[in-house]
């Protein structure tokens, strides 16, 4: 097992490494504990757009500087946001660490944040907004999220608004980023062949410079159940997306690893129930899928899939009562066995890339997490059958929220079909 080290700077800055004797790649994220759930009045989409405007240029670098001194040598830099995080990473040759380092800190630090880059940068956010609502996929499942956490800081998407986008100001972002970006709520988390103490001594300057006040106060609460059941976004398409959601429990929950196994077990894959009847049996949809995902505090079970609109309402049928058996019976125990052993060599073989590892690494500390990859594969072993089962009994027993995109049916149908949901299979 390659070693993995963390250390604490002196304002904050968390680090956090595995060294890969011989490795020829390098691969380094700085993870800032900032995402959307962090936005006030007037900062909704504030994450995002500075993920954008931090590529544009420094004293010392312009943007197309910077993008080259990582591209000229075969890497790649790029940036993500999340609810809970934004992340900004290169993958390079392993000579060239130092140089990726340099130019990820200097992107934090030093952003000179013009007006013009903010003007630039509304504009292919925008464009980008635009991308996002043509996928009724990805419409989908933030409807769904919004109608789970309705009145929570989880119900906005990541990406803004058009119209908090238009609106946003050099002054707010500008803003946003000093008061947000500070040592004490990053990690840096570096794989490689590498020096943990070399690393954390280059970065003791961006530690001083970014040392503020110490953390905000925690943000997280506890999400009520939305009371907004229902979200039908129609466009002219062919097929309806639709996604089922029914409300969980935060990423560091016991039960969390309990419920990946029955995700997996209901509709992880080509042998999973859902796939089989659904797909296999009766040629209903293409696919269809069960997954789960949390936050810090608060998560979801969903099942989703697309298919003419024509076939919601038996498809609806079918997952209902699939679900309600798996509710008032279970899964079987080789299901389980099935189910683990999909999601342990899936998880392993995820981990295989370094860059996924030092995702991981990344996420995980800011998270609070300590565990190792084998510690966390221990957990899926060590799940039982009546746990799964117990926790199969609770969540399922929820009735889910629906969302709908694309050829979707009238908003009268689709609180029909929820309404439907409850019957004679979920009577306890």
């Amino acid at each position: 097992m390659n070693p993995i080290r963390r250390s604490t700077l002196p304002h904050g800055l968390r680090v956090v490494t595995e060294h890969v004797p011989g490795a020829r790649a390098f691969n380094v994220g700085i993870f800032v504990g900032v995402g959307s759930r962090d936005e006030g009045p007037g900062e909704h989409g504030c994450s995002h757009f500075l993920e954008h405007v931090l590529f544009k240029g420094t004293p010392t670098r312009s943007a197309e500087q910077i993008s080259a001194e990582v591209e000229r040598f075969g890497g790649d830099l790029n940036a993500y946001t999340t609810r809970e995080y934004t992340c900004f990473h290169a993958r390079v040759l392993n000579d060239q660490a130092d140089r990726s380092v340099d130019v990820l800190t200097d992107m934090l630090a030093h952003s000179l944040v013009r007006p013009a880059d903010v003007v630039v940068e509304r504009e292919v956010i925008l464009d980008e907004i635009a991308m996002h609502d043509d996928d009724p996929s990805e419409v989908a499942i933030e409807g769904a999220i919004a109608c789970l956490f309705a009145g929570t800081t989880l119900a906005p998407q990541v990406i803004g608004s058009s119209t908090s986008i238009r609106r946003m100001s050099t002054r707010r972002v500008r803003d946003y980023w000093r008061r947000c970006y500070t040592s004490d709520r990053m990690v840096v988390s570096a794989v490689g062949d590498l020096d943990h103490d070399e690393l954390c001594a280059r970065l003791n300057t961006f530690d001083a410079e970014l040392a503020g006040l110490g953390s905000a106060a925690d943000r997280r609460v506890d999400p009520p159940v939305s009371s907004h059941p229902v979200r039908v976004r129609s466009n002219d398409l062919s097929q309806t997306s639709v996604v089922l959601a029914f409300p969980a429990f935060g990423a560091l929950d016991p039960r969390r690893e309990a419920l990946a196994l029955l995700a997996v077990a209901l509709g992880g894959g080509m042998s999973s129930r859902l796939f089989q009847e659904v797909r296999e049996r009766r040629a209903l949809a293409y696919t269809i899928d069960c997954s789960e995902a949390a936050w810090s505090d608060a998560g979801f079970i969903t099942i989703d899939w697309q298919a003419l609109p024509e076939r919601t309402a038996e498809i609806m049928d079918v997952v209902r009562g699939i679900v309600a058996d798996v509710r008032g019976h279970g899964i079987t125990a080789d299901e389980l066995e099935a189910a683990r052993g999909q999601l342990v060599g899936q998880t392993i073989l995820h981990f295989e890339n370094p860059s996924s590892r030092m995702s991981r690494h990344g996420a995980a500390e800011l998270a609070g997490d300590a565990r190792s990859l084998d510690e966390l594969l221990q957990t899926y072993h060590a799940v039982g059958l009546d746990e799964v089962n117990a926790l199969a009994a609770k969540v399922l027993s929820q009735v889910p929220v629906v969302s709908m995109a694309g050829a979707a049916a009238p908003r009268g149908a689709a609180h029909r079909l929820r309404h439907h949901w409850v019957g004679p299979q979920f009577t306890r």
